[in-house]
């Protein structure tokens, strides 16, 4: 709707060329008289009005059907000819009713009042003076501005709701809203389920004194003073869930306005995993302390151990030594050569058993030649091979990989020849994965090689498996684990990954991710048309937004076109689509102020393009199209905030699905 004055809307209405995001108010004028149905559109288009008319109710319902009239005017000297029926008819329309002007004679005043009950909007006295229309159109269109806004604050304020619904119902921590300080459930959300196991349902209008006691006495009143005052956190809190399991609980309290009076928003979140996260990062302090102090160590050690063996081979020159003191020499030295040797694995610890140069290897062959000469020990364990073809090679020493897979390969056959003796299998699996930015794993999105090594023996214990990469830890008495914490070290000096899965009774499971040498992975297919830059349309109402994903598109290769309201997305795309160059993928965000939002602009589009791939972007988390992209016509989603290299494979990805 046009909100200037009629000296620019009659320049508007002159123009040839509709400007961006202005819409012409269009009038119907139902007037038997053709002089006076010429007149009053005139005076219509004066005002900057798309006037049409037409001179019986009949045409009038065609032409409303096939248009969007803003307003209508109409003769009562048609009310004898089914008017009634007609106004009825438009008051029937709903939300799409246009704004109804009767233009009555003075002495209708029985019919104007059934008019009016029937549901017109305004009325002017005949004989018509074009000064009083002129200000009633006026009229019109302040009501009918009036009207659109509330109609548009209805619909964010229905849309701000569903998201606190949905924020409420969704979220992953139990929230409970109690009656006052009673503590008497009125209200809660699904996790309810997941996090203190009760059937929501179920407890609407009990008393929390049934779950936590300790907080809310027999009688619904809280026992401690300061759980109702203001916002209340207590920690840890001790729960046993009705199935019998515990855990522990952070809960949070505070008062919210409810009704006439006040409620408690209670908000429970399970911790029982905390302390073993806090045992992990403890667990990381350690191994962190452990390398530097190791790699002080080994320094030191070296230059000790270099200088005591080389002082005892001058020695052992000396022309006056006897046979026994030969003897104590030699044996001093091999003690110097297995000190070298606990240095450079004390080395390993800190990262600095590196090989100086490596090089292209082929791990298939060397895993299956490692594994079978490490099990040559032990009789009765035998080894199952199960590999990948066309694997890519790594780049690695190949004395450094033989060792390490040496050490988890005696590692199973230590504990399956006293566990399982003459049935003792090692499973030995290698694969090719690629990891992406979303992987939980501690490592650089890219292309891997997995090992698995899966034993039948009788499993670890929570407490062995949680040092078994521990340096001199063993599981045999007398033994010593350094075997294993260098294999760590070392595979750690690769940029790769090692840990262990296990369950008593279930055996052990170690799995090893080693960075493949993509540069000599098998030939990939050569690329056609996916190599070639993709036009994409941005939709998003905020600046710094579009700048930003404009830049990041446009480094990549792309064509980007941003628009900031839905109005200039659609003719975008449509004159791509006339000039033969239409975008490969559009890239809306849901909320626009002030127009339409990337899901109703999408619904235009696809009317006529349902092929079109497009991805929605938006902060809310728990918006109805986000949750539901799908059946809205979407390809994709983008949370804010996002990281940029998301947004180009995603974008890449969907474009060239979008390719014949």
């Amino acid at each position: 709707m046009i909100n200037q004055e009629s000296g620019n809307r009659k320049k508007l209405a002159g123009s040839s060329q509709e400007p961006a995001g202005i819409e012409i108010p269009r009038l119907l004028i139902v007037e038997w008289d053709a002089r006076q149905r010429q007149s009053l559109a005139g005076v219509a288009g004066e005002l900057g009005y798309h006037a049409s008319t037409c001179p019986t109710a009949e045409e009038a319902k065609e032409m409303i059907q096939a248009t969007a009239f803003t307003g209508v005017v109409f003769d009562s000297e048609l009310y004898e000819q089914s008017m009634e029926d007609f106004v009825a008819w438009l008051q029937s329309l709903g939300g799409k009713k246009p704004y109804v002007i009767a233009v009555v004679e003075p002495g209708l005043a029985g019919g104007l009042s059934d008019l009016l009950s029937a549901g017109i909007d305004d009325a002017l006295l005949k004989p018509l003076d074009p000064a009083l229309f002129r200000l009633r159109l006026e009229v019109m269109e302040y009501r009918v501005n009036q009207r659109q806004e509330r109609s548009r604050e209805m619909a964010r304020m229905r849309r701000a709701q569903g998201r606190y619904e949905n924020l409420f119902l969704e979220s992953p921590d139990a929230i409970l809203v109690l009656k006052n300080r009673k503590g008497k459930v009125i209200g809660v959300n699904r996790a309810v389920k997941s996090v203190l196991g009760y059937d929501g349902k179920a407890l609407l209008g009990k008393y929390m004194s049934l779950i936590f006691p300790d907080i809310f006495g027999r009688d619904g009143q809280a026992t401690r003073g300061d759980v109702l005052s203001g916002a209340t956190i207590l920690q840890a809190v001790a729960y046993r869930r009705p199935d019998g399991g515990s855990s522990y609980l952070d809960i949070m309290m505070s008062t919210i306005p409810w009704d006439s009076g006040y409620a408690v928003m209670m908000v429970c979140r399970d911790v029982g995993n905390r302390e073993g996260s806090e045992n992990l990062r403890i667990q990381d302090s350690k191994d962190k302390a452990l390398e530097c102090f190791a790699g002080g160590v080994s320094g030191e050690f070296g230059d000790l151990l270099t200088s005591l063996g080389g002082n005892l081979s001058l020695l052992e020159s000396a022309p006056f030594l006897n046979e026994e003191a030969r003897e104590t020499i030699a044996r001093a030295q091999h003690a110097c050569e297995r000190g070298r040797e606990l240095t450079l694995e004390i080395a390993s610890l800190a990262g600095g058993m590196r090989a100086a140069k490596r090089k292209p290897l082929d791990l298939g062959c060397l895993v299956e030649k490692a594994v079978q000469f490490a099990l040559f020990d032990f009789e009765g364990v035998r080894p199952i091979f199960r590999m990948q073809e066309s694997l890519p090679l790594i780049l690695g020493d190949a004395e450094q990989l033989h060792s390490v897979i040496g050490a988890v390969a005696k590692n199973s056959g230590e504990v399956l020849a006293k566990a399982a003796p003459g049935q003792g299998q090692l499973r030995v699996e290698i694969s090719e994965v690629r990891l992406g930015s979303d992987s939980d794993l501690p490592l650089q999105p890219g292309l891997y090689l997995q090992l698995v090594f899966k034993d039948n023996g009788p499993g670890l214990s929570e407490v062995d498996l949680s040092r078994i990469f521990d340096p001199y830890f063993s599981g045999k008495d007398g033994g010593r684990g350094i075997g294993l914490s260098q294999a760590a070290a070392i595979i750690r000096s690769y940029s790769g990954h090692i840990e262990v899965r296990s369950k008593l009774g279930e055996g052990a499971c170690f799995d090893i991710y080693l960075p493949a040498n993509e540069d000599h992975a098998p030939p990939a297919p050569a690329l056609d048309c996916n190599v070639k830059p993709m036009r994409v349309l941005v939709l998003d109402d905020e600046p710094h937004i579009c700048a930003v994903l404009e830049r990041a598109l446009t480094r990549a290769g792309h064509d980007v076109f941003c628009a900031a309201t839905g109005e200039t997305a659609l003719r975008a795309f449509e004159k791509a689509e006339d000039f033969g160059r239409p975008f490969d993928v559009l890239l809306f965000d849901l909320d626009i102020r002030g127009g339409m939002g990337g899901n109703e602009t999408l619904a235009r589009i696809r009317a006529d393009h349902p092929e079109v791939r497009a991805i929605v972007t938006t902060g809310y988390v728990n918006d109805s199209v986000l949750m539901n992209y799908l059946e809205h016509g979407f390809c994709g989603v983008l949370t804010k905030p996002f990281r940029i290299d998301h947004l180009v494979s995603t974008v890449e990805r969907l474009g060239r699905g979008n390719r014949g």
